[in-house]
């Protein structure tokens, strides 16, 4: 029978399907917290949303699974995030490698061998991308994280936060439109590279609850477009109680229950003494 091009029938999957009979693809990878384990698993490809109410730790949690995997799992990453310098993200790194402040400030800080240690790790598991007085596309990113993973095999992409790449749209799309051409973009890159992405998005509510904190209630409370729900293979809600001391993570979408996790909530905690966040019977 003539092979047309882009059909495919099930004998042509034989080798696919059986790697994923034996769990040769599709491995299941610890994302470092035991308290978030039963709810989420790291899959190859897959992509990865993270949203949340201000200043709840969303961009802190997201580097702390990826320093935790890089550990776990030898996985390495390529980091877009411009909200601060490279500069204050390699030392957010640095803090979560040496579980102590950086600062000055703190008698508590990590010293000069400490850092030294952190950045000899760091330097083996992490890039970071930056281009200078402007926000770059999606389509720029990507070209830039297909030449990284060809030089130094990433498994992993983390941009935080989306508003911070370039909005410009093509052929003058809605807003919901660009949205989901932008997901599916990253959802290529990730199935041609077998890769993983963290995003961070910043909800478009702000929504106030009776005693006057803010909520977020699900992933269609992104800025944008219902797509942020529809479209991400897991989604996960970060909240704080600044009273209790503690964080919520709930993960709100899985697109394989069982296989990349499942819906459900845990609460873990910031320990400011060491800068990072740990399972609640780390106390």
């Amino acid at each position: 029978m003539k092979k047309i091009e882009g059909v495919f029938r099930a004998k042509d999957l034989t080798e696919d399907i059986w790697d994923l009979y034996k769990g040769k693809s599709q491995k299941r990878y610890y994302c470092g917290f035991s308290s978030i384990d039963p709810f989420f698993k790291i899959i190859k490809p897959s992509f990865n949303l993270f949203t949340g109410t201000p200043n709840s730790g969303k961009s802190s949690l997201t580097l702390e699974i990826a320093l935790r995997t890089a550990r776990e799992h030898n996985f390495s990453y390529l980091i877009f995030s411009p909200e601060s310098s490279l500069a204050v993200n390699l030392k957010r790194l640095i803090e979560k490698y040496c579980q102590k402040p950086f600062d000055i400030m703190f008698h508590n800080r990590a010293d000069e061998t400490e850092v030294l240690e952190a950045i000899e790790f760091i330097h083996e598991h992490f890039l970071f991308l930056d281009m200078e007085q402007e926000s770059p596309s999606i389509d720029w990113i990507l070209e830039r994280a297909r030449l990284v993973h060809k030089e130094y095999d990433i498994d992993g992409l983390i941009i935080d936060p989306y508003n911070e790449v370039s909005n410009e749209r093509d052929n003058g799309l809605r807003e919901d439109e660009h949205i989901s051409s932008f997901i599916s973009k990253i959802k290529r890159f990730n199935r041609e590279t077998n890769t993983f992405t963290f995003l961070v998005a910043h909800p478009t509510k702000q929504i106030r609850s009776a005693d006057g904190t803010f909520k977020v209630n699900s992933l269609y409370d992104c800025s944008g477009s219902s797509h942020w729900n529809n479209k991400t293979d897991v989604g996960i809600i970060v909240t704080r109680d600044y009273e209790s001391q503690t964080t919520n993570v709930r993960i709100a979408k899985i697109r394989e229950i069982d296989v990349q996790g499942n819906i459900g909530e845990c609460t873990i905690r910031w320990n400011n003494s060491t800068k990072c966040f740990e399972d609640i019977s780390a106390f």
